[in-house]
């Protein structure tokens, strides 16, 4: 099963860290595991490309971990929130198709 937190701040999100494997499907066939891989990476690649952020990122077989630096100016933090509220939406759908597959906790506020 695939594990995914997202921590809050206030009313931002300022880290999500994604661990396990689906096990939905043969390996290299794990729609699930492939649909959680890119939203994680895609976030925080955007964080840095997108919203000129550079997060702290941690990433091994099956674990992924991006937090927010905690000095941003108005304008990056803003970027930050909507790609990262972008990431918890498009998390969520994944969740109501497969929750036997993944599920989420929130942390914090």
């Amino acid at each position: 099963m695939i594990k995914a937190k997202v921590r809050r701040k206030g009313s931002g999100i300022v880290s999500y860290e994604i661990s396990g494997h689906a096990n939905s499907g043969e390996y290299g066939h794990d729609v699930v595991c492939a649909a959680v891989s890119v939203l994680g990476i895609t976030t925080a690649n955007n964080l840095y490309k997108m919203a000129k952020v550079k997060p702290k990122a941690s990433m091994e077989d099956g674990y992924l971990s991006v937090e927010l630096p905690t000095s941003l100016s108005e304008l990056q933090s803003s970027q930050a929130q909507f790609l990262l509220t972008a990431f918890e939406n498009a998390l969520m759908e994944v969740v109501a198709e497969y929750d036997e597959f993944i599920e989420i906790t929130q942390e914090g506020n």
